[in-house]
């Protein structure tokens, strides 16, 4: 047996009018759908269901929430008759004329990029872009979350290994954007609480540990001490990686968007374009020197310290960070080539700056200190960031039993 009664959709934020809605019960599961027309709160009458008479359209107002409750009523007696599933999206279609295209997981996966690029989280929507085509394609064009089951995340999994040749960690970055936009469908109603497909009595989403490279102090001053012609791109790449290593890992998108104006009394003052966190580092005698020799190639227009962003006026956010991934893949390129020509065999990009700085601090400086450096909120994340790095007690445990030091 249904309930059907009217309702109206209060929240702590809501501010002037607030939605008129027919709350559906049905076998213990509910479903709330907006009937178009909007009231203050003072013109509802709660303990009555209904639009007070301070409100001029009530009268019309109430027999349209009634009209409403019947046809619905009357919809799934009808079904029951007939002997079918009751479905809270055929209700919707039937009584108000209409789906919620939104409904559907892509729609509302793809809500969720335009959400990313109105927000100007740039990185987090190049990156979720195929990890939405992948799942919705998985999934199909029509399905819904009530599709996002336990056994269906299972063989996703399955196909994002098998199809698509994913890592591990790919394929947990996959299941992680998921789970946020399941989390999101609960809170916008499109999903129930009780089909919520991971935490403890479903999907356990965990990070696997990754093996973290970093070059030693021996391989960083290979690529210092390598001759280039100043001002190309190899150089730039070159003194991209060493600033870097210099600013205590800091990330290459950073280093990049470094601005002549963030350097204040010998230090490197920016907002860290990850997290906008403030970071202010000293800017040691090695950084001092390329930045000047940037400094002496400066024109009177030039914003930035490398070149690439200073080729455009007047750019905004997404051309900024487009330019700034197509200047870090042509980064890499270089990278790799000068780690050839110097004898290193490791794989080296821009970002094993960072693991550089991590590898060679190591045990040498407190965990407290790294995590300024490293700007983390969490001593946590620092601590499991770091132990790819921290070796020397290890080290001397397996001498203590081996033996063999002279």
């Amino acid at each position: 047996m249904a309930t059907i009664s009217a309702l109206v959709r209060k929240n702590r934020k809501s501010i002037g009018t607030i939605p008129i809605q027919i709350r559906i019960i049905y076998n213990r599961n509910s479903c709330k759908i907006n009937i178009g027309h909007r009231i203050k709160s003072e013109n509802w009458d709660n303990e009555k269901r209904k639009v007070k008479k301070s409100h001029p359209n009530s009268v019309r107002l109430n027999n349209l929430i009634q009209n409403y409750i019947s046809k619905i009523d009357n919809l799934i007696l009808q079904m029951e008759s007939d002997g079918k599933k009751i479905n809270f999206e055929d209700i919707k279609e039937k009584v108000f004329g209409k789906t919620n295209t939104k409904n559907t997981f892509t729609e509302y996966a793809n809500k969720h990029l335009n959400q990313l690029l109105e927000s100007k989280r740039f990185s987090q929507h190049g990156s979720s872009v195929a990890q939405v085509n992948k799942i919705a394609t998985f999934y199909g064009e029509d399905s819904t979350f009530s599709d996002v089951t336990i056994n269906s995340i299972h063989k996703l999994r399955g196909v994002l290994k098998s199809k698509y040749k994913l890592s591990e960690r790919s394929i947990v970055n996959h299941l992680i954007l998921l789970r946020s936009l399941c989390n999101k469908a609960i809170r916008d109603d499109l999903m129930k609480s009780d089909d919520y497909p991971f935490g403890k009595n479903g999907i356990s989403v965990k990070i696997p540990q990754s093996i973290k490279v970093g070059l030693n102090l021996d391989e960083i001053a290979l690529l210092e001490n390598i001759k280039i012609e100043e001002y190309t791109t190899k150089w730039n790449a070159k003194n991209a990686f060493l600033l870097s290593f210099y600013f205590a890992g800091a990330r290459i998108s950073d280093v990049i968007r470094i601005k002549w104006t963030d350097i204040v009394d010998e230090r490197l003052q920016y907002i860290m374009g990850k997290n906008n966190k403030i970071s202010s580092v000293k800017i040691t005698k090695k950084a001092k020197d390329i930045l000047n020799k940037y400094e002496q190639n400066k024109s009177e227009k030039d914003i930035y310290v490398f070149p690439e962003l200073n080729k455009e006026e007047n750019m905004d956010e997404k051309r900024i960070y487009n330019i700034i991934r197509f200047t870090t893949k042509k980064y890499n390129n270089w990278l790799k080539k000068l780690a050839k020509e110097v004898g290193i065999t490791k794989n080296v990009t821009c970002h094993i700056a960072r693991h550089s700085f991590g590898n060679i601090s190591g045990d040498k400086i407190p965990i407290q200190m790294l995590q300024k450096l490293y700007r983390h909120s969490d001593i946590t994340t620092t601590i499991n960031y770091q132990q790819s790095f921290i070796n020397k007690d290890t080290d001397d445990a397996l001498e203590t039993v081996i033996g063999g030091n002279e």
